[in-house]
């Protein structure tokens, strides 16, 4: 496996916890766990930013 391939199944892995993490989002605001909202949230910004630059630099 080349380092290409290598950095997009990375970008893909990334995009799939996103998604995750945006569907534990969706489980905590209904449960109202404030705490773990405010967590998450910026779980998913960091996450965000990784995707942006990662797509950014490798040109993926």
């Amino acid at each position: 496996m080349d380092f290409k391939r290598l950095l997009q199944w990375m970008y893909y892995l990334q995009i799939a916890f996103f998604v995750s993490g945006i569907y534990l989002l969706f489980v905590y605001i209904l449960t109202s766990n404030t705490k773990r909202i405010q967590v998450m949230i910026g779980v998913l910004c960091f996450n965000l930013i990784a995707i942006k630059l990662m797509k950014d630099r490798n040109k993926i």
